[in-house]
């Protein structure tokens, strides 16, 4: 029976689909399958682009909302009335995003927890909504993948301004008693449940474990939950009908001012770190690519390269608005908050001169589809004597001579006694080299590169295809890697990535200075 037959036959959710499909919003930029293609949810969650898609469909055929871990919180900010709207007239949403955007009400951004992973444990807490979730899931489950810990979560939600008067349901909590997962029924007209980047939907799907079950059993919490509130509204008509004209006037009174009461209301949006669009015009003006000087400037440590000061190079760094773009200014004690001199969001570049900078960094995991509106200004950028520095995969050709092949992702080979990522030094990647050792560039890979003819090789795999390599083909030069260290400082794990990324963009900083 192929999977198509099998969702259809055991996974039709006949009883849940009476009330909508299930609007899974989607940034689009990790390579993974779509969660609506998997069998087991195939029939009831609908993928919806968020970029192109949630700002204008109608949403009302939807019973619910899932707000995934990486979802680009920036753009949803800004739309953050529509998911109000939904809440309000009795829709439900689930969401496994950090919040930083604090588009869900009265709860923290998510905090990473001091304790220790290895010493850390996530707790199914005793509440209604937790026997059902977890019902058949094995604690040990979610907390270790292959023996790993920290996959699942790391941490939590601090609950103290919600109002005394909010009747929560904690149902997923941490060692330290700590929030974990929660449902709100008394913010809105509808319901939220949310969890600190604990992906209760997904994450059972790379493993034959028992975490597996989630997905299925919070599918049943949610027809429990929409079935409960049928029945409720069924009530409240029928005592409606049989009440005096008085006494329905009275009632209906009353609740309007309840929903009133329990109206969420659109907050004005965060900039997020982005700089204002007039100041990147008028910094365009006084900018020039600074290419006479033969002398590298003195950049000090590799681990203070942030904070040099008067520093030779004018940078941005072009991110999206996930949760691993924003942590990576935020983490490290702030460690990269000031290493560029602007960040720029990648949906507002059209009202971006690339000209006030000497170089840009391309960070990864940002949509591929929506880079290649600006392919040209890209190009431009180069031919005028601008560099650019790109991390992670180039899934489509934004940027010129690119030749991407993707490979599956060994996450786990460090696990096997004596195994190891097989990375060279290219012909070319001495100097880099002698800053780090190749192990410092060894956590796992996504891809390679095939380089034009004239690039230099820095860093290959044990087909000669390129992990770093230097394009010469244009004015400025184009610093391309397969490697995503950025991502990994702000997701917050790790630990070499950090030695890399400072290192590695030392060495940049010193080949543009030679040039």
């Amino acid at each position: 029976m192929d999977t198509n037959a099998l969702a259809k036959h055991h996974y039709a959710y006949s009883t849940l689909n009476t009330f909508g499909k299930i609007a899974y919003l989607d940034s689009s930029v990790l390579t993974m399958d779509n969660i609506s293609d998997c069998f087991l949810y195939k029939n009831i969650i609908e993928h919806i682009d968020v970029y192109t898609q949630f700002p204008n469909i109608d949403l009302s055929k939807y019973s619910t909302i899932v707000i995934p871990m990486h979802i680009d919180e920036v753009f949803l900010s800004r739309f953050s009335h529509r998911l109000y709207s939904h809440l309000n007239r009795g829709g439900i949403v689930i969401s496994f995003a950090n919040n930083f955007s604090h588009f869900l009400p009265y709860t923290s951004a998510y905090i990473t927890s001091e304790t220790p992973i290895r010493d850390r444990e996530v707790k199914f807490v005793d509440s209604h909504a937790g026997k059902i979730i977890f019902e058949g899931v094995r604690e040990y489950d979610i907390n270790h993948r292959r023996g790993v810990k920290g996959f699942f979560n790391r941490g939590f939600f601090d609950m103290q301004n919600f109002p005394k008067t909010h009747n929560l349901e904690i149902f997923l909590s941490d060692s330290d008693k700590q929030c974990v997962g929660y449902i709100d029924r008394d913010s809105s007209n509808g319901v939220i449940l949310a969890t600190a980047g604990a992906d209760l939907l997904t994450f059972g799907l790379f493993d034959n474990t028992t975490a597996r079950k989630m997905g299925v059993n919070l599918l049943s919490w949610l027809e429990k939950e929409l079935l409960a509130q049928k029945e409720a509204s069924n009530k409240a008509n029928k005592a409606n009908k049989q009440a005096t004209q008085h006494t329905q006037i009275a009632q209906d009174t009353q609740a309007t001012q309840t929903a009133n009461n329990k109206k969420l209301e659109s907050k004005v949006v965060s900039d997020f770190g982005f700089y204002a669009q007039d100041d990147l015009r008028n910094a365009s003006h006084n900018a020039t690519h600074n290419t006479s000087c033969t002398k590298t400037e003195t950049i000090g440590n590799a681990k203070n390269l942030h904070q040099t000061p008067n520093k030779r190079f004018k940078n941005a760094i072009i991110t999206g608005g996930a949760s691993y773009h924003h942590y990576f200014f935020l983490n490290k004690n702030k460690k990269y908050a000031h290493f560029f001199d602007a960040r720029i969001y990648f949906h507002d570049l059209d009202s971006v001169d690339l000209g006030a900078f000497d170089y840009i960094v391309l960070a990864s995991r940002i949509n591929a589809s929506h880079l290649m509106r600006y392919k040209e200004k890209f190009q431009d950028f180069l031919d005028s004597g601008g560099h650019i520095i790109s991390f992670g995969e180039i899934t489509q050709p934004y940027l010129p001579n690119i030749e991407w092949k993707d490979y599956p992702v060994n996450f786990w080979w460090w696990l096997i006694p004596g195994a190891d990522m097989p990375l060279y030094v290219g012909k070319d990647g001495a100097k880099l080299f002698s800053k780090i050792n190749v192990d410092d560039a060894k956590w796992h890979c996504h891809g390679a590169f095939y380089p034009p003819k004239n690039a230099q090789i820095i860093l290959i795999n044990e087909l000669n295809e390129s992990i770093i390599y230097k394009d010469t083909s244009f004015k400025g030069n184009l610093y391309i890697t397969s490697l995503d260290p950025e991502f990994h400082l702000g997701q917050g794990f790790m630990p070499k990535t950090e030695g890399f990324f400072d290192n590695f963009m030392e060495w940049i900083h010193q080949d543009m200075a030679a040039n």
